[in-house]
């Protein structure tokens, strides 16, 4: 689908599932049919592992994009005009988690510093009208203005050192792309940014780094800063690695121990590194070229995340998007919710992936969705919007559908309570303006900072 004047309500720049297929064969004359799921692995030892989302989080990303495209023959600029949230206020004020003796900060990518006082005080009213806990010093504005709000797909994967506890980003190459085997470069140079097959949105790629020098430039200079002749003690600072993948982080979730899963949408993003004829060869769907694929991919994914076990999976549902967040949802080290759906044929694919996970030893839990989760959204909506959900210490926010679905909403929410106990399950219902869809919810829109992570910034703040 081509880029549209609004950042609301579809993934801007994401095309259909017939405009990928479409594509695709006339790229490359073939159609690509997902393996089977299969387990890879890599015991390669590795300094780091990566976080997972239900580890201790201190901060949240999100974005507040304009809603208007800016054309531009040359550059893609942000959206202007008005901005928007893709969460409703009260997730954002919920996200806070002001009432906790850990509350948590917000981090929101806008480059006008004007907006930041007009939104704490609307915060301020929503939160005392429904009587949330509220904390405008919780907000937080990153200097930098994206193409979207997904930051989900954008923002930085965390990482941590296993001797000294240092955290750090592996930074993935942001890509808009669906399916189609068109690699790192062959296919994309004469393709607009702009367009809904092409590769990047620059100001959402660019995300990543940005809020890893907001929160390490206060670090980076008091390092250096020296008080009567005494240099300071230093704060620990974090990395960044980029891991030369096209990756969008919807399509990844991970244990913390090393294990990772992830759709096959990977494998048709990225080339080998050197194309030669043969096997690896752009175009070339065959499966023992898929298998070389993610081997490569897994030992990049070994090297900068620690990552020794990867269950690829194919999307049972058939949308465009790709994204495992759709359906899939690790709650814990070794427990994974997955979806199922009313249509038979989705519902023994996603089977297929429940009893994988079993075999694996993993504890699996399964949540219903029905087939079309909201009206006017993607058609046939098999996904389970309810799996795109934020764990965020000990809450879970899941995202409803509201009065019309009430009986699927309820069902949802109790299996998340019976899969973790101890936690806060709280259903969350989109805002009118940018619905919750079966390819696109609340997990697609945020996105978790480590506390420690955190707590080393603000020590920045009170020492600078």
């Amino acid at each position: 689908m081509p880029a549209t004047a609004s950042t609301t309500g579809t993934r801007l720049g994401r095309p259909s599932p017939a405009a990928l297929a479409q594509v695709f064969k006339q790229q490359t004359g073939l159609d690509f049919k997902p393996p089977p799921s299969q387990v890879y692995e890599n015991k390669t030892s590795s300094p780091v592992h990566a976080v997972p989302e239900f580890a201790d989080m201190g901060g949240v990303a999100i974005a507040y994009p304009g809603t208007v495209a800016r054309l531009s023959a040359h550059i893609q600029l942000p959206p202007s005009g008005p901005r928007m949230f893709g969460i409703p206020d009260e997730l954002v004020i919920r996200l806070q988690q002001a009432d906790s003796d850990k509350p948590v900060h917000v981090f929101v990518f806008c480059d006008d510093a004007e907006e930041l006082e007009p939104l704490r005080d609307r915060l301020a009213k929503y939160a005392d009208a429904h009587g949330l806990s509220y904390d405008p010093e919780l907000i937080h504005f990153v200097p930098w203005d994206t193409d979207t709000y997904w930051t989900r797909d954008y923002a930085p994967w965390w990482v941590q050192y296993g001797e000294t506890g240092q955290f750090g980003i592996a930074k993935h190459i942001y890509t808009t792309l669906g399916g189609g085997s068109v690699g790192l470069v062959e296919g994309a140079e004469h393709v607009s940014p702009r367009e809904g097959l092409g590769i990047f949105r620059p100001n959402d790629d660019s995300a990543a780094v940005k809020l890893s020098d907001f929160l390490n430039g206060p670090i980076r200079a008091w390092d250096s800063a020296e008080w009567h002749g005494h240099k300071l003690d230093p704060i620990p600072p974090h990395d960044w690695y980029c891991t030369g993948l096209l990756e969008v982080g919807g399509n990844f979730m991970v244990t913390g121990d090393g294990v990772i899963a992830s759709t096959y949408l990977v494998a048709t993003q990225n080339e080998l590194p050197v194309p030669r004829q043969g096997a690896g060869h752009s175009g070339d769907p065959a499966p023992e070229v898929i298998d070389e694929r993610m081997r490569y991919v897994l030992a990049q994914l070994n090297r900068f995340m620690g990552v020794h076990t990867y269950h690829v999976l194919p999307d049972p549902t058939g949308t465009y998007i790709g994204h495992i967040d759709c359906w899939g949802k690790f709650l814990a080290a070794r427990k994974v919710l997955i979806a199922d759906s009313e249509d038979p044929a989705t519902s023994q694919k996603f089977g297929e992936i429940a009893d994988s996970f079993t075999a694996q030893g993993f504890e699996v839990y399964r949540v219903m969705c029905q087939d079309v989760y909201i009206p006017g959204a993607d058609t046939p909506a098999t996904t389970a919007a309810y799996t795109n959900s934020l764990i965020l210490n000990d809450r879970v926010y899941v995202p409803v559908a509201g009065p019309a679905h009430k009986d699927r909403d309820e069902a949802a929410l109790a299996v998340y309570g019976k899969a973790l106990p101890g936690y806060q399950v709280i259903g969350i219902p989109s805002k009118p303006e940018a619905p919750w869809l079966g390819t696109d919810a609340l997990h697609c829109r945020t996105h978790g900072i480590p506390r420690q992570v955190i707590t080393n910034w603000l020590n920045s703040q009170l020492r600078a």
